[in-house]
């Protein structure tokens, strides 16, 4: 995994708000609670990334991402924009388990990979979204994992552009 800066969590917690906000405008013709639910849980994210500083505890993007991955699990998987919601849940399984693993990552790029592999399927709490989507590549888990969502966000609003959701 690549190593936390400020800059780059801020982003990345920015790309992903992007994304939720997008999400809870077509959640709320269905369940209006959860959508604005979901709308403060990312502005909550936005500002535990924007205020983290590198070396600092993270704590507080843990709760908030956690928080996020509550509530798109009530999300019904059969939902049209259902795909997005399991992009979401990957990009944010990726930012979780970078941060869960920074104090034990080494140089060694396949041994990082495993860590953050195995934190995800042993400490995160349970999602049925989890595995539905799969961020792939050297980019996702090593170079630009924001970089990587974007590219899997985009190109499902291109298969999907009756949602209208903004590219990141």
């Amino acid at each position: 995994m690549c190593k936390l800066t400020s800059t780059s969590i801020a982003a990345d917690g920015q790309a992903v708000a992007t994304a939720l906000n997008s999400i809870a405008v077509e959640l709320a013709k269905t369940n209006p609670t959860l959508a604005a639910n979901l709308k403060t849980a990312a502005t909550a994210l936005v500002t535990a990334t924007a205020n983290w500083q590198t070396g600092t505890p993270t704590a507080d993007i843990e709760t908030a991402a956690t928080a996020i991955e509550a509530l798109l699990n009530a999300i019904p998987q059969t939902a049209a924009y259902a795909p997005f919601v399991a992009i979401a849940v990957a990009a944010l399984d990726i930012i979780l388990a970078n941060i869960g693993t920074q104090s034990v990552q080494t140089g060694d790029k396949v041994a990082n990979a495993l860590k953050v592999t195995d934190h995800v399927e042993t400490v995160l709490p349970p999602n049925a979204w989890r595995g539905e989507y799969k961020i792939q590549g050297f980019r996702a888990h090593f170079e630009n994992p924001r970089a990587a969502f974007a590219q899997a966000w985009n190109k499902q609003t291109d298969k999907q552009p009756e949602f209208n959701f903004p590219k990141l």
